[in-house]
């Protein structure tokens, strides 16, 4: 079939179906989509929060637990232990399917009566990460987001086998790492620096390959005792190092901007990844191959317009956003993983879910339709159990009323089958929910597009200090401050020093942040390459590139070849 261009339901821009995507349409058994890659991306992160947490009463024991919805939301949530407990199953709230009316008026109605996790992890194979949400086999972190097989991690997000790190984001395999972004295999006591890999003992430096004993530099491979990217001798390099008084708070902060300036003046090549990479476009991707319109993934393989694969393997998926663990066949979905299967229409689907459409928070089921919080179930539509050819023969008669008899949501958009969930269907507001942290909306731009707001203001306590008046170095503070309330220098927010991020902070020798949570993370996220791709060419040779640097950045960027010319 030869490419088409359809104009998208939703933000009417034309969009184009290339003749490889009908071939994975027809492969799974879907229509082509209605929406264009962007508004589906958004769709499906809007109905997923990792990162906007709340305290509320679980509603089976009472126990004050940390949450993803706040107090004030109807909703029926359970604690970890409530929920993955084996006293339920998710077929008490069985529904018949009503062949009169819309089937996905009949699937919202079943999610408003089941009960939901308190936050998402894989529960029983964590130990003391209470504190932490998208996490799995990990233990003793608090505030890790979107994390599998850490240890000891405090507030940092999208993580893989990182240890005794905080503050950071995107850090895989890697351990002692402050205030860092994108470091890969085996970065170890590696600060303030972003897009490096292999790295010993580097400060402030971008996108430095096997490095040790560097500060502030940039584009390096193989380099040792390079200040600014200029050589030392160890000697000299030590005696700098001291002079730069990087265990204080002023030394750091002078540093920081002194380094920056460099960043900015030599070239960045037009993705990031690496050289395992083939037959790949995207942004943050590595050691795939035979993948489009990627962003944030590793080792994809004839995979399109996915996000957050951050755990191989991840093959044969399309419109997929997170996170991998051995998936395969995944079309229209968020966060399913670990060892699944022909999912479509779903999200929260995880540990041996296979052949499974438009469900919600399903574990260890098989061949499900429109079920929500179901555990260890097969042959179920709308939660209730069905022999095998009762199932097919059921699910198939669905199919064909989706078609004939789509819902219609209030801004007139139709949701046939083949279309993932209407915005309005998300248990999230917009501005709660992921999709606020890439693609940011305004309260009526939000409410303009079907999707909820959440206008709840957080109380405040008050603060007993100031950042600002923090002591300049750790080893001047004592576990009192762990009890201090503290204002954020650069918003009205108050913060505390938790107690793992103390002795984080203690064994990497590194002053107190004056800064609250929120401002940390956010000055983190804004660093990163946002999920799109423009054309453009090479600022040096010309070359045509796809490059997640829109054409009016102030960065100089490079094709592929011309960077590993200049700095390889």
């Amino acid at each position: 079939m030869e490419a088409l261009t359809k104009s998208c339901q939703n933000c009417k821009k034309d969009f184009t179906i290339e003749p490889e995507d009908f071939k994975f349409y027809e492969k799974i058994n879907v229509p082509a989509p209605t929406w264009c890659p962007e508004c589906r991306m958004i769709r499906r992160l809007s109905c997923y929060n990792a990162w906007s947490l709340f305290y509320r009463n679980c509603d089976k024991c009472g126990k004050r637990t940390l949450s993803m919805y706040p107090s004030h939301q109807k909703i029926t949530v359970y604690c970890q232990p409530c929920w993955w407990g084996d006293d339920w199953d998710g077929t008490e709230y069985a529904m018949d399917y009503d062949a009169s009316r819309p089937f996905l008026t009949q699937w919202k109605e079943l999610s408003e009566k089941t009960p939901y996790p308190a936050i998402e992890s894989t529960y029983l194979n964590l130990k003391n990460c209470d504190y932490s949400n998208a996490i799995s086999y990990s233990k003793n972190c608090t505030l890790a987001i979107w994390a599998d097989y850490c240890e000891n991690v405090y507030h940092s997000s999208i993580l893989n086998q990182a240890k005794d790190t905080a503050d950071s984001l995107r850090i895989f395999s890697s351990e002692l790492c402050y205030e860092s972004i994108g470091l890969r295999r085996g970065c170890y006591r590696t600060f303030y620096s972003e897009e490096c890999d292999s790295c010993s003992d580097v400060w402030f430096s971008r996108n430095c390959y096997g490095c040790m004993n560097c500060i502030g530099c940039v584009n390096l491979r193989d380099s040792s005792y390079k200040i600014f990217n200029v050589q030392y001798t160890r000697e000299g390099y030590l005696e700098k190092l001291k002079k730069l008084k990087l265990e204080t708070r002023s030394g750091i902060d002078e540093f920081k901007k002194e380094a920056e300036k460099l960043w900015k003046k030599l070239p960045y090549r037009s993705y990031t990844g690496d050289s395992f990479n083939l037959n790949v476009t995207g942004e943050y991707v590595y050691q795939s191959k035979n993948s489009k319109e990627m962003y944030i993934a590793g080792h994809a393989e004839n995979c399109k317009y996915c996000q957050f694969i951050t755990f191989k393997p991840a093959k044969d998926c399309m419109d997929y956003s997170g996170w991998g663990n051995n998936a395969e066949l995944i079309y229209e979905s968020l966060n399913v993983g670990e060892d699944v299967s022909n999912v479509k229409f779903s999200l929260d689907c995880i540990v041996g879910v296979e052949n499974t459409e438009y469900s919600l928070w399903c574990v260890g089921s098989k061949n499900d339709f429109g079920c929500i919080n179901l555990k260890h179930k097969s042959y179920c539509i709308l939660n209730k159990e069905y022999s095998r050819k009762e199932y097919e023969e059921l699910k198939e008669k669905i199919i064909e009323d989706m078609k004939k008899n789509p819902y219609i949501d209030e801004l007139g958009r139709a949701w046939p089958y083949g279309e993932f969930f209407l915005p309005g269907f998300s248990k999230f507001a917009y501005n709660n929910s992921n999709a606020s942290k890439f693609f940011t909306k305004t309260r009526e731009e939000a409410l303009a597009g079907g999707y909820t707001w959440n206008d709840e203001v957080e109380k405040q306590a008050d603060a007993i200090i100031s950042g600002k008046d923090l002591p300049e170095t750790i080893n001047k503070v004592d576990e009192s401050i762990l009890k201090e309330i503290i204002s954020c220098t650069t918003c009205d927010r108050k913060y505390k020093i938790a107690s793992i991020e103390f002795d984080l902070l203690r064994k990497m020798n590194m002053p107190l942040p004056t800064r609250c949570l929120r401002c940390r993370e956010n000055s983190r996220f804004d660093k990163l390459q946002m999920p799109k791709l423009y054309d453009r060419t090479c600022m040096k040779c010309g070359k045509a590139i796809r490059t997640s640097y829109a054409p009016d950045r102030t960065e100089t960027v490079y094709c592929e070849t011309c960077y590993q010319q200049e700095f390889i």
